[in-house]
């Protein structure tokens, strides 16, 4: 049988065709809810809404596009269904695949519920724990070193200890014959792991940070540093976000797992184990340093 492979258009008018379907095709529709008729296939003003999604105040100019791409996309899924498509197996499993992401998302979004509204005394409390972040906010200047974790030792660790400037450290490296790279790279103080922003903050020019990534030791020799803080008033809708959406992820992560704890879940196969405490808070803590620190290379 000739297989015709699909293209991601071709997906999406089966899939929105598919769902389409799954309404009552005998409802019956007042002439107001009735915005354009398509080889007698009825486009509505509930179609056009959901398109619009939250759009605000949106102008005749643009409900008049969004309606002419709803027509067009009608178009396509008729030829869709005079070709078809729908009933190509690999269709039909990105119809299945879309299904299940759109309930989830409406089971995820009913069972966390909006986010509550922060006390002003959590944002008070956010800006006051973290001063590095705002009161006392600075931008960075860094000499990064890179160098391999097999070549780093108590002996390199205690001259490094006495290098003030980057040519005393490539001297050291030099004199080791250790390979290394550098680079120089300019950060805010958002920008750097938010666990190890105290360290960074107490930094004086010449000071270095030492830590490990992977096979490779990162050297951070702090070049300069300039004081740039920010006001509590331009913080507060920054804290508030953050804090909803940490909230958010952490509430996420608690009902599910209590859902996971009811379920009676099998593995067949399983690639891979997960590693002891990998969703633990420390964890997670480790994870944005790591992130945080590609970005200094």
């Amino acid at each position: 049988m000739f297989k015709t492979k699909m293209k991601p258009l071709a997906l999406t008018i089966a899939a929105v065709a598919l769902l389409a379907g799954c309404g009552d095709k005998e409802e019956k529709k007042s002439p107001s809810q009735v915005l354009a008729t398509v080889n007698k296939t009825e486009i509505t003003v509930h179609q056009l809404n959901t398109l619009l999604g939250r759009v605000q105040a949106a102008t005749p100019a643009m409900k008049q596009q969004m309606l002419d791409q709803l027509i067009d996309q009608e178009l396509l899924v008729q030829k869709a269904t005079e070709l078809k498509l729908d009933r190509e197996p690999n269709v039909l499993q990105s119809i299945e695949s879309a299904k299940r992401q759109i309930l989830a998302q409406a089971a995820a979004e009913r069972v966390l519920g909006k986010p509550e509204a922060l006390k002003p005394a959590d944002i008070d409390k956010f800006y006051n724990d973290n001063p590095a972040l705002f009161a006392e906010r600075k931008n960075y200047e860094f000499i990064v070193f890179s160098v391999d974790k097999k070549s780093y030792n108590e002996d390199l660790t205690r001259q490094l200890d006495k290098a003030g400037n980057a040519q005393q450290v490539k001297s050291i490296f030099t004199s080791a014959q250790i390979k290394f790279s550098e680079n120089e790279v300019k950060r805010t103080a958002e920008q750097l792991p938010l666990t190890l922003l105290p360290k960074f903050s107490a930094m004086k020019t010449g000071d270095i940070i030492t830590m490990p990534e992977g096979d490779k030791v990162v050297l951070l020799l702090l070049k300069e540093s300039i004081l740039a803080p920010v006001p509590k008033e331009n913080a507060s809708p920054l804290i508030q976000r953050y804090l909803q959406n940490d909230k958010v992820q952490t509430d996420a992560k608690i009902k599910i797992k209590a859902l996971r704890d009811a379920a009676k879940i099998e593995y067949t196969q399983k690639f891979a184990e997960q590693a002891p405490g990998a969703s633990s808070p420390a964890a997670a803590a480790d994870d944005g340093i790591k992130a945080g620190l590609k970005g200094l290379k």
